[in-house]
């Protein structure tokens, strides 16, 4: 295959009391990014008689951040190694409409402010803009996305999955409550509505945080798969929808229906071979074939493979977590936590190195083939949003309370692994890793923290296992071999439905990260022709 993979982010949003950090998002965004876009959000937050508001329409402020993002925009975008595109959160009628972010192709392009969102459509057309829903799976005339007003020349795809969950349909895995002010989803809205209707969606994930770093573990990134990475080449695959989106772990996914890949349509009368491949972060549970919203088939990785007992040469991913810790609700007054440590091979090599980072402080040094070194932050446990500022100190769920790390490496089973973390050390065997999973707890720094913010000795607490739950921890998950986290398989639809169908894929690992792909759209009505494109 021509194509190469790349890994994004097109939905960061920068708020106007942001504008301070800019250059560190871009800066933090090229560490970890191939690609990236913020969404600049032309709202203010205000109160009114004690009412938190959100602001409607433009303001000369938005116009003066505007330029800034611009120059940003144009200074960090370098073909072959990070490219980046202009972008914000259209500030119309979101509540009849759904939201939209637009991103254009050249820099130095308006910040439109059109209330309707059939007149932004008219001006993108002219400036070689997109407009992208998002959250679409809400409440529709609550800013859930409204199919009867949609161009599909100018929305190549859609985001499925965000900081908000998911909006694939009404009852698919993952939810929407996260965002508890704008209630649950439900049916109207989906990806699987606009699906239905017969759009031509791509499907990406992308984070919708709001707190300026880059890729947020968790909160979605989206997979393009383009011949070089460039501005050019990356928008050529947006519209020829050569797209994914993935929760957090960076699934490989490869997807074809008759040598047709993800993203394309054909004519087809005859049966359908569907194959696919799936690289994931951790082991995959299974992979579930989608004919018009509907489950077809699944593979069932789970069961399928087992830990080799040989002492040949193996590849293994292995996930080590780093968090935990005291909790501000408890009464603890906390910074940041930093962390240092490297990781050893003492025989065979380390392959790569998956970061799965939430916020900014976060490096990772290879220092040979065999040694990893690493510097972590995370944020204390419990924060909330700032009243006055708006701005998230860190998430209600604890996101940024925990940094981690796949490691790809290979070696024998017998192969010593050295971790380092602090003053703490461990050694295990890569077989002893990956027959279970363990834990390094600091608890001793657990006594000291309480016995200097609360004066209390341990003979003085009750209950000892307050320094259990209060020490932070280190996770060694289970490495998972090469087996576990690679799948092949086919499928053959040998008498799909005489209409036009569309297929897609949906990944689920056992750690919970998913994937979904971008359709495949095939024509198999009565007078299709084989292997003919339509469009």
């Amino acid at each position: 295959m021509k194509y190469n993979l790349y890994w994004g982010d097109m939905h960061t949003n920068i708020h106007p009391y942001q504008m301070n950090i800019l250059e560190d998002t871009y800066k933090e965004a090229r560490n970890w990014l191939d690609f990236f876009a913020i969404a600049y959000y032309p709202f203010l937050r205000y109160t009114k008689r004690g009412l938190s508001i959100e602001s409607c329409g433009c303001r000369k402020r938005f116009l003066e951040d505007w330029e800034k993002v611009q120059d940003m925009v144009a200074a960090y975008n370098l073909s072959g190694k990070f490219v980046t595109f202009l972008g914000y959160e259209w500030p119309g009628n979101r509540r009849k409409y759904g939201d939209h972010n637009v991103f254009y192709l050249k820099d130095y392009q308006p910040l439109d402010c059109t209330f309707e969102l059939p007149n932004l459509y008219e001006n993108l057309r002219k400036r070689k803009g997109i407009a992208i829903p998002h959250h679409t799976g809400y409440q529709v005339g609550e800013r859930g996305k409204n199919w009867d007003f949609h161009d599909e020349s100018l929305t190549p795809f859609v985001e499925i999955y965000s900081s908000h969950g998911s909006s694939e349909g009404c009852d698919t895995p993952l939810t929407m409550n996260r965002n508890l002010n704008m209630g649950p989803r439900t049916s109207g809205g989906t990806v699987q509505e606009g699906l239905r209707r017969g759009y031509r969606l791509g499907i990406i994930a992308s984070g919708d945080n709001h707190y300026g770093f880059p890729g947020v573990w968790g909160n979605g990134l989206a997979g393009v798969y383009a011949e070089e990475l460039s501005r050019k080449s990356i928008w050529d695959a947006f519209f020829k929808r050569r797209v994914y989106g993935v929760t957090g772990d960076r699934i490989k996914l490869l997807f074809f229906i008759n040598d047709h890949f993800m993203g394309e349509s054909f004519r087809c009368s005859g049966p359908l071979e569907i194959k696919a491949k799936v690289v994931g972060g951790q082991a995959i549970d299974r992979v579930e074939l989608l004919r018009n919203n509907l489950v077809i088939y699944t593979y069932c990785h789970s069961g399928n493979w087992s830990i080799p007992s040989s002492d040949e040469v193996v590849r293994a991913k292995l996930k080590i977590e780093f968090g935990w810790g005291p909790d501000i609700r408890r009464g603890f007054k906390l910074e940041s936590k930093k962390w240092s440590g490297e990781l050893e091979l003492l025989s065979g090599r380390l392959i790569s190195v998956e970061p799965c980072f939430t916020t900014f402080g976060q490096r990772i040094e290879l220092l040979s083939e065999r040694c990893c070194r690493f510097n972590l932050t995370t944020q204390p446990r419990g924060l909330v949003w700032d009243k006055q500022s708006f701005q998230p100190i860190a998430s209600s769920r604890d996101l940024q309370s925990f940094q981690a790390m796949i490691f790809e490496v290979e070696a024998s089973p017998k192969s010593m692994i050295h971790l380092k973390v602090d003053s703490h050390s461990t050694f295990f065997s890569l077989q002893e890793a990956m027959e279970g999973s363990r834990i390094m707890s600091m608890s001793e720094e657990a006594k000291k923290c309480i016995y200097e913010q609360f004066h209390l000795l341990p003979e003085e607490i009750e209950n000892p296992d307050v320094f259990w739950h209060f020490a932070y921890k280190v996770k060694i998950h289970r490495a998972i071999p090469q087996g576990g986290y690679e799948v092949d398989f086919e499928y053959l639809d040998q008498d799909p439905p005489r209409r036009k169908n569309f297929y897609y894929l949906r990944v689920t690992q056992l750690n919970g990260q998913m994937a979904w792909s971008s359709p495949i759209w095939v024509d198999c009505s009565e007078n299709a022709f084989p292997q003919i494109p339509f469009s």
